[in-house]
């Protein structure tokens, strides 16, 4: 007998920008069953970047974050309320 194994359900949200902004995206994706990180991976739902970054008014780091999601074809979206919500559309 064959068993196969479902594929890892991505769940994971990256956020790229100050940590300030994310307090209430943070607690809506606990709510719905996701998590938040600051670490790049490649088993990322998506990313959420602060218009900052978005202007280019970021550390390198952030800059190299977006670009490495980009890269990936990992959505991302601005931060903005309703964010996780847009970012869930477009996966």
């Amino acid at each position: 007998m064959t068993t196969t194994q479902a594929a890892p359900q991505l769940r994971r949200v990256l956020f790229i920008g100050t940590p300030a902004a994310f307090v209430e995206t943070e607690r809506w994706l606990v709510r719905h069953g996701l998590e938040s990180t600051r670490a790049l991976g490649d088993d990322l739902l998506g990313a959420i970047v602060t218009e900052d970054v978005l202007d280019g008014i970021c550390s390198a780091a952030d800059a190299a974050a977006v670009q490495h999601v980009r890269a990936l074809g990992v959505p991302c979206v601005r931060m903005e309320p309703g964010a996780p919500v847009m970012l869930l559309a477009a996966c």
